[in-house]
């Protein structure tokens, strides 16, 4: 998924049959399967620094992911959310939709099964250059949003200790870091990736960060 925010599938929490084009589930269970009605209920002061996704994995690995396309139906509107080729979905929370218990169809074959788990990707500080604090709120938010809504399900999830900036592979990428402590250069490695781990030390500092370019998609640095 080439995106500056990409998701990262974290945990496989169940598998259920779908039906091409039929009546499937409600909009309410499809966020309650992928946990994502977890997520949404925190406030948005607490979540507003990482994008929150759903993600499917069909069993058959001969169904494309990039094929899937649920429709939540409200009357006579539809309104698709279509399944990126990793298999993550922004499913465009309307609150509305839950609480009016909407139908959603599937365009999965009938008989297929699939499983759903939610992803945690975060969002950048827009431009090249920027706070390192305001780089590593997203660290920050994103374990404090798992340990609070992830229940039971957060014992099993890694902690986030940093952002992967992610860059054509083979592209010379760098980031520079100054603050008081002095300059620090990261370059990006062989396949792209620029990884930048959370240090305390220069976020005391008020580091600030400039990148040479901007990242095709970012993720998390797991420990």
């Amino acid at each position: 998924m080439i995106k500056v925010c990409c998701g990262m599938l974290l945990l496989l929490l169940s598998g259920t049959s779908m039906g091409a084009d039929r009546k499937w589930i409600t909009y309410d269970r499809l966020l309650e399967i992928t946990r994502l009605d977890k997520f949404y209920a925190a406030p948005l002061a607490e979540r507003d620094k990482v994008r929150i996704l759903g993600t499917v994995k069909p069993n058959n690995p001969a169904l494309a992911q990039a094929g899937i396309v649920f429709t939540v139906v409200n009357g006579s509107e539809q309104r698709r959310i279509r399944v990126a080729a990793d298999g993550s979905f922004d499913p465009s929370i309307d609150p509305a939709w839950a609480r009016d218990n909407l139908q959603v169809l599937t365009s999965l074959p009938e008989g297929e099964k699939a499983g759903f788990s939610f992803a945690i990707s975060p969002v950048i500080p827009s431009g090249t250059q920027f706070d390192y604090a305001a780089l590593m709120a997203s660290v920050r938010q994103s374990n404090a949003l798992v340990k609070s809504q992830a229940g039971m399900l957060r014992f099993m999830m890694p902690t986030f200790v940093g952002i992967g900036l992610h860059y054509p592979r083979g592209q010379p990428a760098s980031a520079t870091i100054r603050s008081r402590l002095g300059e620090n250069i990261v370059n990006a490695d062989a396949q792209g990736v620029l990884l930048l781990p959370t240090d305390a030390a220069l976020l005391n500092a008020k580091a600030q960060v400039v990148l040479s370019h901007l990242p095709q998609s970012a993720d998390f640095m797991t420990d």
